[in-house]
């Protein structure tokens, strides 16, 4: 018997609304039918069913992190990436996958100490029209050449200087940071697909958590306890980055801690402490996405 051989690995060169964003990581995509309908019994042993509503969504990792406001922020365009296949000369050994006006609605940084840092987000397609569905939203190119190579900007390795406020914060294992928008969306009347999805900005969500082993005492308090007394400061953040680059620092505004606690662990060398964090706007000077009051800004 012939051998047959469709495998693909190796996801790269991704293209994101007219941003390019190097160093994928994982990129998981689904795409089917939302609803899934089915008859009461009435006499059969087993349902007559339909199905309704077709989608095409994803969450994708990357290092290339400074590109997070970007990705949020882009002009709504297509999601442009390549697979490589495998047994097949490099000349035509690639598929393009080009998905169709991925809506951005959440995005994420993880950063652990001792790996580069991550930049996760995700996305929900709106059909362009009332006969799109997941065929139309994902089209697949078979036999492609090489694609261009995309760099990354790779770094956030280590976080060198972190401060809230007065407040500098030790020895940082990790953190996290998010914002999360509301998504409207809906497929009615002859549509196939979601004909309607919007990311609203009213009332988005933004925060992360910290993780430090900065065990300090100030008038009888530890530093967790200091940071949870304090009031609403931005979170100033330095990090490292690769090759040599010059650092960069994240300024997260608005920023009030919520909950904090102790990993006490005798197998453990030194003991963590966990923050949870989140922005809280000023009706004064309101905070927004881009403008001159962000919630995030990278330098």
């Amino acid at each position: 018997m012939a051998t047959v051989n469709k495998r693909t690995k190796a996801q790269q060169a991704l293209e994101i609304n007219g941003v390019d964003a190097g160093g994928v990581m994982t990129a998981q995509i689904q795409y089917g039918y939302e609803n899934i309908i089915e008859s009461a019994p009435d006499g059969l042993q087993a349902a007559i069913m339909d199905r309704e509503i077709q989608f095409c969504r994803g969450t994708v990792q990357t290092q290339d992190w400074i590109e997070i406001l970007n990705i949020l922020t882009g002009t709504v365009g297509t999601y442009v990436c390549y697979e490589r296949k495998s047994g097949v000369a490099e000349a035509t050994g690639y598929i393009e996958y080009t998905i169709t006006n991925p809506i951005i609605h959440s995005v994420s940084l993880n950063q652990t100490k001792g790996g580069y840092m991550t930049c996760t987000f995700s996305f929900e397609c709106r059909a362009a029209d009332e006969t799109e569905g997941f065929a139309d939203m994902l089209a697949i190119a078979d036999s492609h050449a090489a694609p261009t190579y995309i760099p990354a900007a790779r770094g956030g390795f280590r976080v060198k200087t972190i401060a809230h406020g007065a407040l500098s914060i030790y020895h940082t294992m990790s953190f996290t940071f998010a914002i999360n928008l509301k998504l409207d969306k809906a497929c009615n009347d002859a549509d196939v697909g979601y004909t309607c999805v919007d990311a609203r900005v009213d009332g988005l969500t933004a925060g992360g958590s910290i993780t430090t082993q900065d065990s300090g005492v100030t008038t009888n308090a530890l530093k967790a306890q200091q940071l949870l007394a304090a009031a609403r400061g931005n979170l100033v953040i330095t990090v490292a980055q690769g090759s040599g680059a010059a650092d960069k620092v994240i300024t997260i505004a608005g920023v009030i801690f919520g909950s904090a606690g102790g990993n006490q662990n005798v197998s453990a060398s030194f003991t963590d402490h966990s923050l949870n964090y989140m922005v809280t706007n000023d009706a004064g000077t309101p905070l927004t996405l881009t403008g001159t009051n962000k919630i995030l800004t990278i330098a």
